[in-house]
């Protein structure tokens, strides 16, 4: 089994109890439940009666319960945290097939460079385009060839 299989089946497949998942977000037991009649999340399917939740959906309950924390209504956190959920959905695909062409600059500060590839502009002039994260923060470089 591949790294990343090992890692999905990790995610979707480890099941926490409503108590567990209750303490470490903040979530009390009849709430989840109250968001499970809504449609908002969904314990793992499992024959002994007791509500476990996979990673993923810890993680989407802590991002609404965030939402919560900030002001918005229950309906508003949960858009928002589909939201999210959608935009690193993206993002994963995208960066999936980029890790080869990622540079390590810095191992101990987590810095490096990721090849994101060849562009141009409306001149016709190439440039290899870089995404940075540095002591600076996280930006792009174009790179005139």
């Amino acid at each position: 089994m591949e790294l990343k299989d090992t890692f999905f089946s990790l995610a979707h497949n480890t099941g926490i109890s409503i108590g567990e998942v209750s303490n470490v977000v903040g979530v009390s037991p009849r709430q989840l439940r109250y968001w499970e009649q809504k449609g908002y999340i969904a314990p793992l399917k499992e024959n002994s009666g007791v509500r476990r939740y996979n990673l993923i959906t810890v993680y989407f309950i802590a991002i609404i319960k965030h939402n919560l924390d900030e002001g918005y209504t229950l309906a508003a956190a949960y858009e928002r945290a589909k939201d999210v959920k959608v935009k690193r959905k993206i993002m994963s695909k995208f960066f999936k097939n980029e890790f080869e062409e990622l540079k390590i600059t810095d191992p101990e500060k987590g810095y490096g460079e990721i090849e994101i590839g060849d562009v141009s502009d409306n001149t016709g002039k190439e440039y290899e385009l870089k995404a940075i994260v540095d002591e600076k923060g996280s930006y792009y470089k174009l790179i005139a060839r």
